[in-house]
């Protein structure tokens, strides 16, 4: 052909549109894989965001050179409603004409959900799949405490407030059983229709599964019809190939290129943030606040709040997406949070999207947002006041230790002691009860004037009952079932930002090489222990001890208690500390 024939015929292909130009073969694989404690530690990049993982699924879903996604999630470690927001934008994408492979090691019935969405589920050789469906429980520790000379009083005085339980009983209350089964129930509802739907199978096929096959090895997983075949990356790009038509895929990664089960060379991300000054899109903010409301550790509600401010001062900001995890914590910190948003969306739209938990303080920090949304698997609600009292019960006299004081007011000894205080007196718990129902009824009142409700509405719902996202929603607690893309499209739509528009995403707090030096040491055990050591330097040194095998988040739980021991505090039990404190490696 002559050079300007094809000069010619490059112009032609130029001008045609999109859709007339040929298929093309690209795989994104989202390699959502948790780094090895030894490869996170020595990496110099950071785990990939959860927000930059939804961006670059919208990307490729329009990317005419993208024909699918392979989704990796052999080692991801997340809780059901990341699974829920993953999948649901993978939906989102399939909606497209695209397709997606889900590969799988060692997977759970989280895991199963998400990679159900694919078209094509491929399952490592040496892999299992375990289906046990779902159970709630607690741990319960009166009578080690009462062993070791620790008393705890539970200073309760709403039915479902269950907060300090864990330390006061030695079974599962029957207001648990109640609300935490009907989370269960709603949980497991989700999973079931998203399987059987995408699988094929009758809701009769699933609890068979569930209850009596449960677990399969690779074979048994292909032979049950759970996955549509197996190995690493051969069988991948088999499944590619079925999909194109018999065409080579054309592989590329978001995520840690290392253990790319593709080996693709080439890395693919979100959209690449547009540049210019004069024409320069607008700005969403999107703040992750994780933690225990607390003023200055866990959330940290003053510089969060400072930061809401800020931001919505800031003439190219135009809306706010605060991503709340939190099982609540102090008072304080919660009303300085839901005081900062409400002064923000005077401004602008603040949008608050739920994680895993986000409960008592949790919820209270939320309340004033423009716009609230819960997965359907978060836990939230939770609205009530408990307190809890830690005393020596015996301790210092089995160590061999006495104490005396001389005081001035009948109750200026309540803390006094060589490790822990006192027991309560009756009168003191009387002015513990009144200061409660106080601050439950402040509470309560506040969510009715900001939710539109009336009192005994709230109320109804209240008393420190948790509520699953779809359980929240049908009380008026929140207003849609949705996850960070659909809070994207909320402030959009709030803002008055056109859909197709671009806009710039600002992720806060910017974390510091300090952060991030910390964060990757924390990965390992031993400087945890030493992290608790040395938190707890001049401290009491027999919950030191304790701590030290204790998990993780039930260390926490004791130190945050112990630290506002008499407090009354809208906080949740210790178990939202573990949906909290789990390892997910998007955040």
């Amino acid at each position: 052909m002559k050079p300007h024939v094809k000069i010619l015929a490059l112009c032609v292909c130029l001008a045609l549109p999109a859709t007339f130009l040929p298929a093309q073969n690209g795989f994104v694989e989202l390699n959502l894989r948790s780094q090895s404690q030894a490869s996170a530690l020595l990496s110099s990049s950071a785990p990939p965001t959860f927000l930059n993982a939804l961006l670059t699924i919208e990307r490729a879903a329009g990317d005419d050179q993208i024909a699918g996604i392979v989704l990796n999630i052999s080692n991801l470690t997340a809780g059901h409603g990341t699974m829920w927001e993953l999948r649901t934008a993978l939906e989102e994408f399939r909606a497209t004409g695209k397709s997606v492979i889900a590969f799988i090691g060692d997977a759970g019935i989280n895991h199963y959900y998400l990679a159900s969405v694919a078209d094509k589920i491929i399952i490592h050789e040496r892999g299992m799949l375990t289906l046990l469906g779902y159970s709630w429980g607690r741990g319960f520790m009166k009578n080690g405490l009462e062993m070791l000379g620790i008393g705890m009083r539970e200073l309760r005085f709403f039915e479902h407030k269950s907060a300090y339980e864990t330390y006061t009983r030695d079974s599962l209350s029957d207001a648990d059983i109640a609300q935490y089964g009907a989370w269960l129930d709603d949980v497991m509802a989700v999973t079931r229709d998203a399987i059987t739907s995408s699988r094929g199978l009758s809701t009769e096929e699933f609890y068979a599964i569930i209850n009596n096959e449960f677990m399969f090895s690779a074979n048994g997983s292909l032979a049950r019809g759970l996955v549509d075949g197996i190995g690493g990356r051969q069988a991948i790009v088999g499944a590619a190939r079925e999909l194109l038509g018999g065409r080579s895929p054309e592989f590329f990664v978001f995520g840690d290129q290392e253990s790319s089960v593709t080996s693709a060379a080439r890395s693919y991300g979100p959209p690449r943030a547009p540049r210019g000054f004069w024409n320069r899109p607008p700005v969403i903010a999107v703040i992750n606040a994780n933690g225990a409301t607390d003023m200055d550790t866990g959330i940290s509600a003053r510089a969060l709040a400072k930061n809401i401010e800020e931001l919505s001062r800031r003439d190219r900001v135009s809306a706010i997406i605060i991503r709340i995890t939190s099982p609540g914590g102090g008072l304080e910190a919660s009303e300085l949070i839901a005081d900062a948003i409400q002064s923000a969306r005077r401004r602008m739209p603040v949008i608050v999207t739920m994680g895993s938990v986000a409960g008592s303080g949790g919820y209270w920090a939320s309340v004033t947002a423009s716009h609230i949304m819960a997965t359907p698997a978060t836990m939230t609600g939770s609205i009530g006041v408990i307190s809890g009292w830690i005393y020596d019960n015996g301790l210092s006299e089995s160590l061999g230790l006495t104490f005396d004081v001389i005081k001035l007011g009948n109750s200026s000894d309540m803390y006094s002691g060589f490790l822990l205080g006192r027991d309560l007196t009756e009168l003191e718990v009387e002015r513990f009860r009144l200061v409660i129902l106080e601050l439950y009824d402040y509470f309560v009142a506040r969510v009715a004037r900001e939710r539109g409700l009336t009192i005994n509405e709230v109320h109804a719902v209240a008393q420190g009952r948790i509520h699953s996202g779809g359980a929240a929603l049908e009380a008026g607690l929140i207003d849609s079932i949705g996850g960070l893309s659909h809070a994207i499209r909320v402030a959009r739509e709030l803002a008055g930002i056109p859909e197709g528009q671009e806009v710039i995403f600002e992720q806060y707090p910017r974390p510091t090489f300090f952060d991030n030096l910390v964060d990757r040491l924390m990965r390992f055990r031993i400087f945890a222990w030493l992290a608790i050591l040395f938190h707890n330097a001049s401290a009491n040194p027999a919950l030191v001890a304790i701590e030290a095998f204790l998990p993780a988040h039930v260390a926490q739980d004791i130190r945050f208690r112990l630290a506002r021991n008499g407090s009354a505090m809208p906080i949740m039990p210790f178990d939202a500390w573990a949906e909290l404190g789990a390892a997910e490696t998007l955040r």
